[in-house]
């Protein structure tokens, strides 16, 4: 199961990291190529709850199958796309793949292992994920330059193949729900989590109009979602979960986590390399250690949960997280490399640390037919946070970012508009607005990096808020172990 969480969170990161070649290879420019990048992503947050109740319904170890060879076959589509409307057509097809993966493979994890067998299974099966999606995104790149653009997908395939292998032989099948499918609620579903990560993306470098239409209509379909599962006798999510206390801590520690996760990476390359002019291949680098001791946490994770309960590993983890914000607090324009792997290595370990007992408690929540609706969620929540990270700091730290400059050069006569066009054209580009004088723009641009570290300085607190937020509420809902 471990193998198809792999691909379902290495497949996007692979692409993304490897964009350029394969837009060069097709002639991919521009929105389309970005478009493309995000499509796996959207399909998939958008299919993940439909995936995870037809699973429910007709056997999540079918329908898993199903996904991998889907994924395999997909993936071969994307290699062989002659044009971009074929490339396209592959990564939705991927994406929805995925979403039998991302939903499924935990629901079958936890279905198959006896409760005192369960917690050291999920973690393996994080361990297992982490392990192998880590190199995924360098090995794509050293084939598609060693073999072509191509080469990028061949990663998913052979992973796909060997997981199908060991599924058909080892992996039995699950209890099958009677409820009937909703279908009114899934669609309610897919639209809620595809309106909203859409419009999060589209607001990261400033507040767009279509983005916050579509934060709205996602908001109101997932309102409109409540209502009707709520209302009918057969719903795809029962909403009994939520009267969980634990449950409910779970799922604010997966948002809080994804949104630390998410945002402090985009923090981290922007300090590295648009601050220090370091090479994107270096944070990537310092990632792969850090994430390989993510997955050593999360294999341990299990073990040590079982002897000192959910709730301690959880908060432990969210105490590492919040201890690598700390770090980041300090961050000057000196900063060394060290201390950008120690910042890191923090809050990717703390988030393997929180993701176990997250899975657990949500899991052990589940009705017994309802496992993969309840997977599902717990994906769809950590997909939510790990988009509203991104956007939201990005947008915090932008609008800090240009009043601490206007601030700073009031003197000069330098307005916050000025300090916009003085940045956007010195990286080559040009709003429409009239240009400050010389002068001003060398003023912003040699005041640059000092308020970007002022940002970051701020933005980390802000978000230190979320773990302290979190271990407060685990503390209060997870009650120990007996």
């Amino acid at each position: 199961m471990g193998l198809g969480y792999a691909v379902s969170i290495g497949d996007p990161t692979t692409l993304s990291a490897n964009l350029q070649v394969v837009s060069a290879g097709l002639g991919i420019t521009g929105s389309t190529a970005t478009f493309i990048a995000s499509l796996a992503t959207l399909t998939m947050a958008a299919a993940v709850l439909s995936a995870g109740a037809l699973g429910d319904l007709y056997g999540m170890r079918r329908l898993y199958l199903v996904g991998l060879a889907g994924a395999a076959a997909f993936s071969l589509l994307a290699a062989a796309a002659p044009v971009a409307a074929v490339l396209i057509i592959a990564r939705a097809g991927v994406g929805i793949s995925l979403a039998f993966l991302i939903g499924l493979s935990l629901a079958l994890t936890n279905a198959v292992f006896s409760p005192e067998r369960r917690a050291a299974a999920i973690a393996a099966y994080f361990g297992v994920g982490y392990a192998v999606s880590t190199p995924m995104p360098a090995l794509g790149g050293t084939l598609a330059h060693a073999i072509g653009w191509r080469a990028t997908f061949f990663l998913v395939p052979v992973i796909a193949a060997i997981g199908l292998l060991i599924t058909w032989r080892f992996v039995p099948e699950t209890l099958r729900s009677s409820r009937r499918l909703d279908i009114p609620g899934m669609a309610l579903f897919a639209v809620a989590l595809l309106a909203f990560i859409y419009g999060m993306s589209r607001i990261e470098t400033g507040i767009d109009a279509v983005g916050l239409t579509c934060i709205a209509g996602g908001l109101a379909a997932g309102v409109a979602f409540v209502v009707r599962e709520r209302s009918t006798d057969h719903p795809a999510l029962d909403m009994r979960v939520f009267r969980s206390s634990r449950f409910n801590a779970a799922v604010a520690a997966g948002v809080v986590f994804n949104i630390v996760l998410g945002g402090s990476m985009i923090l981290l390359a922007f300090y590295l390399v648009t601050i220090r002019k370091e090479s994107h291949e270096l944070f990537g680098y310092l990632l792969m250690p850090a994430t390989a001791m993510a997955a050593l946490a999360a294999l341990s994770a299990g073990p040590i949960a079982n002897k000192f309960g959910a709730r301690t590993v959880m908060v432990t983890g969210l105490v590492l997280m919040l201890g690598g914000l700390v770090v980041l607090h300090s961050y000057t324009l000196d900063t060394t490399r060290v201390t950008v792997f120690v910042t890191a290595a923090l809050i990717v370990i703390g988030g393997a640390l929180v993701t176990t007992p997250q899975a657990m408690i949500m899991m052990n929540s589940a009705p017994a037919d309802l496992g993969g609706a309840v997977s599902a969620v717990k994906s769809a929540v950590n997909e939510g946070g790990y988009s509203l990270g991104p956007a939201l700091f990005a947008l915090v730290g932008i609008n800090l970012f240009l009043t601490d400059s206007a601030h700073d050069l009031t003197k000069d006569g330098v307005t916050r508009a000025d300090t916009r066009e003085a940045l956007i054209t010195s990286h080559g580009g040009h709003s429409g607005a009239t240009l400050v004088n010389p002068d001003q723009a060398r003023l912003i641009v040699d005041q640059a990096p000092n308020n970007a570290i002022d940002a970051i300085h701020t933005l980390s607190l802000i978000m230190a808020a979320g773990p302290i937020i979190a271990i407060i509420l685990a503390l209060w809902l997870i009650k120990p172990n007996r």
